[in-house]
């Protein structure tokens, strides 16, 4: 259900975008424009690993986001630390993991 798109400039899209702050789990259906400025693969034995990164929006509000391994492998050779992407039509879901940044 989500999508993701390389997008190099963010101030030249007609189409507004929602900022992190705006971010809940009352929809499906947000469009961000973020950077990575972290990402990092977890394993934790016996369970599946996932992916974690931090995305920072225009205006320099950050959260961090996991990703399950399945996803990870759709999405592994396209997204890049540092690169900034288009996401949208994904869930937000309560952080229930053990650790949390």
């Amino acid at each position: 259900m989500s999508s993701i798109f390389l997008y190099d400039s963010i101030m030249s899209l007609s189409n507004p975008f929602d900022m992190i702050t705006d971010v809940n789990d009352s929809k499906h259906f947000w469009k961000i424009a973020v950077r990575i400025t972290k990402l990092w693969f977890v394993q934790k034995p016996p369970n599946s690993g996932h992916l974690e990164m931090v995305l920072m929006d225009s205006k320099g509000h950050k959260i961090q986001v996991s990703v399950v391994k399945e996803e990870f492998n759709r999405w592994r050779n396209y997204l890049v630390e540092y690169d900034t992407y288009m996401m949208q039509n994904f869930d937000v879901m309560l952080n229930d993991c053990e650790f949390k940044a």
